[in-house]
C-alpha cells in the first residue's frame, strides 16, 4: 500500500514540532504538577497542552487518522490505515527539574499489519531533530532553534546527517537504559543488569527512552535496554533506530523488553 511517506514523515515532523515548541515555551518556568500511576509518575500541564496542539496539527492535516498518545483519550479514525503514537514529553522527571534531555516523540504505523512507517524526536532544549522514515535511512540536524513558526519543510531542507549507529569495532561500549517508578521492578532491573554490565565499561541515564535510541542510532552510545517502558515512549525512536542499521526488539507486551543494538 502506498501510504505516501513523504506525506507522513512531514506531518510526524510538524505534528512533533509544535508540541516541543510549547514546551520549551514553558521549560524552566512554573508547572502544574500531579501524578499518575505513582508518586514519582508525574504529569504536567506543560505535557497535555504539548499533546492537544501535536492532536490537533495531526488532526488538521490527516483528518482520518486515529490518534494514540500518553496523556490524553485514543481517537479513532474512520476507516483509517495509518494511527499515530504521540509521547508529547518524553523526560518528564528531567523537564519538571530544569534538565534539558526531554523531546517530544510522533510516531505513524499501519493500522493493518503494525508496521512503523515514520517517526519524529524533537529535543528543543538540545537543539536536536531526528527523523526516519521506513526504507529511506534516518537523519539527524543538530543547533535547531525550535519555535511554534519551525515547519517540517523548512527543517527537511536544511542540512542532515545520516544516522548509522556506532562503530563495530569500539572496544568501550555504553549501554543507556532506564528504570521502572516501581522499587520492586526497579529491583529486578539491576539484578537484570548484572549480567549485561560485563560487556559494557559504563551505563548512562539520560531519563528518556527515545533520546537513549537515538544517541544508538547517532553512535554516541552503543546499545539501549529497558523493561517497562510503553509503546509511546519507542514508537517513534525504534523505526529512526531500525534505519540507522540497528536491531531493534520491541516490546511484545507491557513490561517486555526494549532493546536497540547493532547486529
Amino acid at each position: 500500500m502506498n501510504y505516501g511517506l513523504d506525506e507522513l514523515l512531514e506531518c510526524a515532523l510538524s505534528a512533533a514540532i509544535v508540541g516541543a515548541a510549547e514546551l520549551q515555551a514553558r521549560f524552566r518556568g512554573p508547572l502544574e504538577i500531579s501524578s499518575k500511576t505513582s508518586p514519582e509518575d508525574h504529569v504536567t500541564d506543560a505535557d497535555l497542552a504539548s499533546e492537544a496542539m501535536v492532536r490537533e496539527r495531526i488532526r488538521a492535516l490527516r483528518p482520518n487518522d486515529t490518534i494514540t498518545g500518553e496523556e490524553l483519550a485514543n481517537q479513532i479514525g474512520e476507516n483509517a490505515k495509518v494511527r499515530w503514537s504521540i509521547d508529547p514529553l518524553d523526560g518528564t522527571i528531567n523537564f519538571t527539574r530544569g534538565l534539558p534531555n526531554y523531546a517530544t516523540s510522533v510516531g505513524a504505523a499501519d493500522v493493518k499489519t503494525g508496521e512503523w512507517l515514520v517517526g519524529a524526536v524533537v529535543a528543543p532544549s538540545l537543539g536536536l531533530v531526528y527523523f526516519g522514515k521506513r526504507g529511506h535511512g534516518s537523519f539527524v540536524i543538530r543547533g535547531v532553534k525550535i519555535v511554534a513558526s519551525t515547519t517540517a519543510q523548512s527543517l527537511l531542507a536544511s542540512p542532515a546527517t545520516r544516522l548509522v549507529g556506532p562503530p563495530r569495532e569500539r572496544t568501550t561500549k555504553i549501554l543507556a537504559t532506564g528504570f521502572s517508578y516501581s522499587a520492586e521492578k526497579r529491583a529486578a532491573q539491576f539484578e537484570e543488569l548484572k549480567s549485561i554490565m560485563p560487556q559494557y565499561v559504563d551505563l548512562r541515564r539520560m531519563g528518556s527512552a527515545a533520546l537513549d535510541m537515538c544517541a544508538v542510532a547517532e553512535g554516541s552510545i552503543d546499545a539501549y535496554f529497558e523493561r517497562d517502558i510503553k509503546e509511546y515512549d519507542w514508537a517513534a525512536a525504534a523505526l529512526i533506530a531500525e534505519e540507522a542499521g540497528l536491531t531493534v526488539q520491541r516490546p511484545a507486551y507491557v513490561g517486555d523488553l526494549c532493546h536497540v543494538r547493532l547486529i
